[in-house]
């Protein structure tokens, strides 16, 4: 029976084969422990695709491999370090290395390493299993004692610094009870748990726990794990630089790192956990999905026909955004990054109400301070001392901000800066770049010009972003008659070096104001926005969105000066100073200034972006399937054969995510509640639906495979 055959067929009680390289045969053991040693296991093998060898690589005149037992046994919390290999022959080095070394080694399955695992733990008789990789060699001994420690307060199986990434990718530290890995052993039967030991452990089965960095001098893209030839390098690089230092840690490589920024690009462009995301592929199924019933969201939207222009209020809400027919039309409730609609169907929800759900939908304490409010009014005759705190609070936080005025939406800020704008500078025109909301200022430069007047098109001209000579040229070409540049600082393509610091002086040279429309970018970018990631600080800057949860509030700020026009401007509606809605973003603040929401957005983001390059190039769709930007917020680029943008594409990814319960348009909108399995589920459904795309991209017309309507645009901005 072959490794995978085994795997599929566990209904079986036989134990898993042990075998010890200093014994003559098997150690079978029959009876499960359930007290004994915290056992580190060190997971090590020749045959890496990538980087043949890269166990007994030589790092500073000694084998990798002696570097990570090394390191694993300077841990307290250790009692015992053990080697796990296979039983291929291109591994008998690593059995000849550890009886030389005087450390055992267990050797098993190439290919079930699950099984290779809980083979050595159970002859060990481990209580605690300690999971280390041999690619790892700058493990840390105290970050293992750590998580070990964390582990030990006995309220969980597993225990991880990985399932949120927080530390540098290499240092993973992995430890859950023996019982936790017999049941895995017992119950895992894809490839990718057999395979990679404990993504059944987290897959929402067992109590867990991830233990995270709470140190400020940290790097989470870092890479300081070994799969290819840039990262062998980055390593030596490491270690021979440090060589005077015994036993150091993560804060001297992070330091070493600070003072030479060099070491980290020597392999910073390599996808991590690449092989982990081969596996979900070969796990993939190419099946024909079930529709879901979505007959209650018909029914729904037959009546909206009927009293709602349009069926929603919003455009990119409407069923036209979607394969109509097969996806839903109405949802009914959410909680945290999950959605059920009408019929009652649970999705993982990536649009996140088009963004400002950044914390996920209904967050208690969002909520409850909202509730508090709402008890003793939030529409009231005079301005309530929530206005100034809120106000105060925005000052401190964003570079440009040193006066504030509310509104409810993102409309509401843009339409009021750009009106600061001409009142102040006495000029009509505006400069913009990106999607600056509804009102006719803008809205007018679009295709969605209907009912704008012509006069009022004119005043309002699109440049081109990381494009400074557009914006000089329309500049020029109207010299003296433009009040503002307005554009989003950043959305899913970075600014070119330069390119902010360029618009700024253009427009500053040219007498206009500077705006950014940070709506998307604001908090998601960070506390300060995306002004303070880039050190570019504008006159004014609009946010919103993110600001309140989903609930309605925006703000426009900026210089004092410039501010001050909005005594004299009119800015002013009845429910600007509404306070459940400022409530609401007192309690947003407050847990992204005290926890990590932010770092596990990006942690998460980045996962899944990579996760689904990876799994396009692993089906033959990285020309067709592309995701670009930044974690937090990223966009899918679905493309022809010619690479040029396709709604076909688009409309057969959004079908086949939908049927497997991931609902999405074309970005990844980030929230602090997309945890690590929504991350792992919405990738497995990924890997089924880029393995079915390919095949279905292969026929003459691919356009038989949908099943409703292909979806349209509102109109394209970015």
């Amino acid at each position: 029976m072959s490794d995978r055959e085994r795997a599929r067929n566990l209904t079986s009680k036989a134990e898993p084969a042990a075998v010890l390289s200093e014994s003559a045969g098997p150690q079978v053991p029959t009876v499960a422990t359930t007290v004994g040693p915290v056992v580190a296991i060190i997971q090590a093998r020749m045959g890496s695709s990538r980087l043949p060898g890269k166990s007994l690589a030589e790092i500073e005149n000694r084998p990798m491999l002696w570097h990570v037992i090394d390191r694993v046994k300077r841990a307290k919390l250790i009692d015992r370090v053990v080697v796990a290999t296979s039983v291929s022959r291109s591994d008998d080095a690593i059995e000849t290395f550890c009886r030389g070394l005087g450390v055992r080694c267990y050797r098993g399955s190439e290919n079930d390493v699950l099984d290779r695992f809980c083979s050595a733990a159970r002859a060990e008789k481990a209580a605690q299993v300690v999971r280390i990789t041999a690619d790892c060699p700058l493990i840390d001994p105290e970050i293992i004692d750590r998580v070990v420690g964390r582990f030990q307060r006995g309220d969980v199986d597993y225990a991880s610094n990985a399932m949120v990434r927080s530390y540098p990718d290499g240092l993973d530290t992995e430890i859950f009870s023996f019982s936790a890995l017999e049941r895995a052993w017992h119950e895992a039967t894809r490839t990718s748990e057999r395979e990679h030991v404990t993504p059944y452990l987290r897959s929402g089965k067992f109590r867990t726990a991830n233990v995270e960095n709470d140190s400020t001098h940290v790097r989470r893209h870092y890479r300081w794990t070994v799969d290819e030839v840039a990262d062998l390098e980055f390593i030596r690089a490491v270690y021979k630089a440090l060589s005077d230092k015994e036993g150091f840690g993560m804060q001297d490589v992070l330091q070493l790192i600070d003072q030479n920024p060099e070491l980290e690009k020597i392999n910073s462009e390599i996808v991590s956990n690449y092989g982990y995301y081969k596996s979900l592929f070969e796990d993939a199924q190419v099946a024909a999905a079930p529709r879901r019933p979505i007959g209650k969201s018909e029914a729904w939207l037959e009546r909206a026909k009927n009293v709602i222009p349009g069926s929603s209020q919003t455009f990119s809400k409407g069923s036209n955004q979607h394969v109509r027919g097969v996806a839903p039309v109405f949802l009914a409730k959410g909680k945290g990054c999950r959605v059920w609609d009408v019929d009652g169907n649970e999705y993982i929800d990536y649009i996140q109400g088009l963004l400002p759900n950044i914390l996920g939908y209904a967050h208690d304490g969002v909520n409850a301070a909202v509730a508090e409010q709402l008890a003793q009014g939030h529409s009231f005759s005079l301005p309530h001392p929530l206005e100034v705190e809120l106000a105060e609070r925005l000052t401190r936080l964003i570079p440009c901000a040193e006066r504030v005025r509310f509104g409810k939406n993102g409309s509401d800020a843009t339409s009021g800066a750009v009106r600061a704008a001409r009142a102040l500078t006495g000029r009509e025109r505006i400069a913009c770049c990106g999607y600056h909301g509804w009102q006719d200022w803008y809205i007018g430069s679009t295709t969605r010009n209907a009912g704008v007047p012509e006069a009022v098109r004119a005043l309002t001209q699109a440049f081109v972003y990381n494009d400074l000579g557009s914006l000089q040229k329309l500049l020029h070409e109207h010299e003296g008659e433009f009040a503002a540049v307005i554009l989003e600082p950043v959305n899913f393509w970075p600014p070119v070096s330069g390119f902010l610091e360029g618009v700024k002086n253009l427009a500053h040279q040219h007498g206009a104001l500077l705006i950014f429309d940070e709506i998307c970018s604001g908090f998601h970018f960070g506390l300060g926005g995306a002004q303070k990631k880039f050190g570019v600080t504008p006159d004014l800057a609009c946010f919103g969105k993110a600001m309140g949860n989903g609930f309605p509030i925006a703000c426009v700020v900026g210089r004092a000066d410039a501010m001050k026009v909005f005594e004299d401007i009119f800015f002013s509606f009845t429910f600007g100073g509404e306070v459940a809605s400022m409530a609401a973003a007192m309690q947003v603040l407050d847990v992204l200034e005290t926890t990590d929401a932010l770092a596990r957005m990006s942690a998460n983001g980045r996962i899944l972006q990579e996760g689904l390059n990876a799994l396009a190039k692993e089906s033959g769709l990285q020309h067709r399937i592309q995701c670009i930007g930044y974690p937090s917020w990223s966009l899918i680029k679905f493309l022809d054969a010619n690479g040029k943008d396709s709604l076909l594409v688009r409309s057969l990814f959004a079908q086949e995510c939908v049927k497997r319960g991931v609902l999405l348009l074309a970005t990844h909108n980030m929230t602090a509640a997309h945890d690590p399995l929504a991350v792992e589920q919405t990738l497995r459904v990924y890997a089924e639906v880029c393995k079915t795309l390919a095949a279905q991209l292969t026929a003459t017309h691919p356009e038989q495979f949908l099943q409703g309507e292909i979806i349209q645009p509102v109109f394209k901005v970015r």
